[in-house]
């Protein structure tokens, strides 16, 4: 069986929804030893090769799929995007607020979030496992796990106890009559949001490489690795592509 979500941090997770090319031929292909393909979704490594094809107007012309793969490894190796960016990924994330946020950064997706205004917003909020310090190379962000004990206690203990007061009090005034837009100014950039996204898979790889670099936020590579693992599952020849060509991690 393939994952198709991963758990990330206390209450996060990645879903993974759909992966899909133009490219529809999945259901009812036969594998090299004669056995019917069948996929939950209808996307494959080898479809960025099939879409590279129609620079040449033989969109349709049969190959084998090694002849396919290395037609991908050399778009990959040599920068030639669009077929890439002809298959779509959709995603669903939840995560800290302030982890969206960065997320939403990456504008070349479709992105559909759930609002407070129109719903109440479940009581979950992020407590960092290991609180990181301020690092000592004198790097302007980025952490280190360089505080003791008492001072990574006290920590989650003030943030814990900050969160489920600007919770309670957001039930509160939502009970009072205020409205919703207004009362979930109380709640923290730690509290937990959905929302669905949909990107091509040329720039979930740039996303991917950004976000899975040792200086990207320790909870940011902590999704980018989920969702390298769901699609190293789904499109495995593709991913290890990247990893030689693109990741340099």
């Amino acid at each position: 069986m393939l994952s198709n979500e991963i758990k990330v941090l206390d209450y996060g997770y990645v879903r993974l929804l759909n992966i899909s090319s133009i490219i529809s031929r999945v259901e009812g292909m036969l594998d090299e030893e004669g056995i019917r393909i069948t996929s939950e979704f209808n996307a494959r490594d080898v479809d960025p090769a099939i879409c590279a094809r129609m620079s040449f107007n033989n969109f349709d012309e049969e190959r084998t799929e090694d002849q396919d793969m290395k037609l991908v490894e050399y778009l990959m190796k040599n920068g030639h995007s669009t077929p890439l960016e002809m298959t779509t990924v959709w995603l669903e994330y939840k995560l800290p607020i302030f982890i969206a946020r960065q997320f939403h950064r990456h504008r070349m997706q479709s992105i559909n979030e759930v609002s407070a205004r129109y719903t109440i917003l479940p009581e979950e909020w992020y407590i960092p496992e290991v609180v990181g310090g301020k690092s000592t190379n004198g790097a302007k962000q980025g952490q280190e796990n360089n505080l003791p004990w008492w001072k990574q206690t006290l920590f989650k203990f003030l943030l814990n106890t900050y969160c489920f007061i600007s919770y309670k009090t957001y039930i509160i005034l939502l009970g009072l009559g205020v409205a919703p837009e207004h009362a979930r100014l109380f709640l923290s950039l730690n509290h937990y949001t959905n929302y669905i996204s949909k990107m091509d898979l040329h720039n979930l790889m740039h996303f991917l490489k950004l976000r899975l670099d040792p200086h990207a936020q320790v909870e940011a590579r902590e999704y980018a690795k989920a969702i390298y693992k769901l699609l190293e599952e789904h499109l495995p020849k593709t991913m290890k592509l990247f990893k030689e060509y693109k990741l340099n991690v």
